[in-house]
């Protein structure tokens, strides 16, 4: 699913990038693909779990974590 991902990222680049879309959009973009995935699982407890598991981070931590991964 990651490698599904990072294809689709970058197909998507250019257009996203010509439409002058930000790296919150991006990121919020992906975040509802997850959720949409999540709804696949068999019971309502799996779907809450991953839901959470989606919604547990949010923009500013995921780019903190980012940021802090580099230096």
């Amino acid at each position: 699913m990651a490698g599904t991902r990072v294809g689709l990222l970058l197909l998507a680049a250019p257009v996203l990038i010509g439409q002058g879309c930000t790296y919150r959009a991006w990121y919020e973009g992906f975040k509802e693909r997850e959720r949409q995935e999540c709804y696949r699982n068999a019971s309502q407890e799996e779907v809450q779990k991953c839901l959470d598991r989606v919604n547990s981070t949010t923009y500013d931590d995921y780019r903190r974590n980012r940021t802090d991964g580099k230096e």
